[in-house]
């Protein structure tokens, strides 16, 4: 253990270690099972969910943990990746957890893996699950972090498991076709237990690892249903039929996905419940609207399947003004595929590298960007200021394309808007 990492550092010093942790890549979850084991962090009393899928996941998750929280159940969430602080990645019955219990926890942790070597997701996986340890709860809520069968969080046998949907992205790691990218998510099934697919198109690698795994496969359009009105929607399930639900603030098929996995998992859930909590729900950064005069849309659409997504959001909008988007990208992603539909909407682009090593290089946010409206500068912040100097009432601001650029942004407009509410301070003395 490195001596100068215990419960007197700052959660800021333990993250800062864990993210430069040695181990990169993950072929098996052996190493990451015997330090679980012995943490007694492999079984739990609490029926467990994992959710994977390319997109949908934490909107899934949310509206899970809402709806069991507004039933009177004990709930923890694990999701990722957060937006602002680390704190978001555990919630115990909706809420944070200190700094404080992260760093008890990480401690733990540290001692338990000796010279073993976890990557940073691995390392903070565990210590979800040893936080969860110490409460009494009802059910705990998995967010797969990339992929299924090799993530940290598929050292636990789920009590039921949920794909949301099968889509390109991280190729590198998941393979270039729907059907490799499917038999990596399929990871997540468990012999004679249901998953529930939100899918309906999927790939047909998903039926054989099904048959392989002998998981018990719950299909959308075949053993539930979804139909969407303009005003409404009825979800169709195998022992309940749901008419005239409100519209959600989050996709409709989540919340349906999200319905069929409490039904599948014999959760009592009323109908009032449902019709009560399901047009609230709703997660930071997806299809957010922050500001009306201008109107300032963030959204951490990153991928071709979510950049669609938000481009009928915004074409469905009444937006009289010009468009400006804020953009910052990750180099492994299709960049081209997720700018192009924009395209014929948006009126000039503000792109910048992002605070990550991970980020986009000038010259690659060049070559997919258009060229004759488009400036690239030094920061998301740098974006910002820039466009709120042009920006008209009428007009709109479109952040996108990272779960790191919408970060970037919500840090930048506080920190603008601190400085304008000191500016007019001063200028009413």
């Amino acid at each position: 253990m490195n001596n100068i990492l215990n419960k007197n550092n700052s959660l800021s010093i333990w993250l800062k270690y864990l993210e430069k942790l040695d181990k990169k890549i993950i072929l098996d979850l052996n190493e990451l099972k015997s330090i679980a084991k012995k943490l007694d962090l492999l079984t739990f009393r609490a029926f467990i969910f994992t959710v994977a899928g390319t997109n949908g996941k934490g909107t899934t998750c949310a509206m899970l943990e809402k709806l069991l929280l507004n039933s009177g159940y004990q709930v923890g969430l694990y999701t990722s990746p957060h937006l602002i602080s680390y704190l978001e990645r555990v919630r115990i019955n909706g809420s944070v957890l200190t700094s404080e219990e992260h760093i008890n926890s990480f401690q733990e942790i540290e001692i338990a893996r000796n010279s073993t070597l976890l990557s940073y997701f691995e390392f903070i996986t565990l210590s979800a699950l040893l936080l969860f340890k110490r409460y009494s709860l009802d059910v705990i809520i998995l967010e797969v972090g990339l992929g299924g069968r090799l993530d940290a969080t598929n050292i636990i046998d789920s009590n039921l498991s949920i794909i949301t949907n099968i889509e390109i992205d991280h190729s590198v790691l998941l393979g270039h076709t729907r059907s490799s990218i499917a038999r990596e998510k399929s990871g997540i099934f468990r012999k004679n237990k249901i998953s529930v697919i939100g899918e309906i198109n999927i790939p047909s690698t998903i039926d054989q690892e099904a048959q392989v795994k002998k998981t018990i496969l719950k299909k959308n359009n075949r053993d539930w249903f979804l139909e969407k009105y303009d005003h409404y929607w009825n979800f169709i399930h195998e022992d309940i039929k749901l008419y005239g639900l409100p519209n959600t603030q989050i996709p409709i098929s989540n919340t349906a996905l999200a319905l069929a996995a409490l039904y599948y998992s014999d959760f009592k859930i009323s109908e009032k419940v449902i019709r009560t909590t399901i047009p609230f729900v709703r997660l930071p950064g997806r299809f957010q609207i922050i500001s009306v005069c201008p109107h300032i849309i963030i959204d951490v659409a990153h991928n071709l399947h979510s950049a669609l997504y938000l481009f009928n959001k915004i074409d469905s909008m009444n937006i009289k003004g010009k468009i400006y988007a804020i953009v910052g990208m990750l180099e492994d992603k299709d960049i081209n595929g997720i700018v192009n539909p924009f395209k014929r909407k948006i009126h000039y682009w503000y792109a910048a590298p992002l605070k990550t090593s991970r980020t986009a290089t000038i010259k690659q946010l060049k070559k997919s960007l258009p060229s004759h409206n488009t400036k690239i500068l030094s920061s998301i912040h740098e974006t910002y200021k820039k466009v709120l100097l042009l920006v008209k009432k009428q007009d709109a601001i479109l952040v996108f394309g990272s779960f790191f650029t919408v970060s970037e942004f919500i840090k930048a407009k506080k920190l603008e808007d601190n400085i304008n509410i000191f500016k007019n301070a001063i200028s009413e003395k």
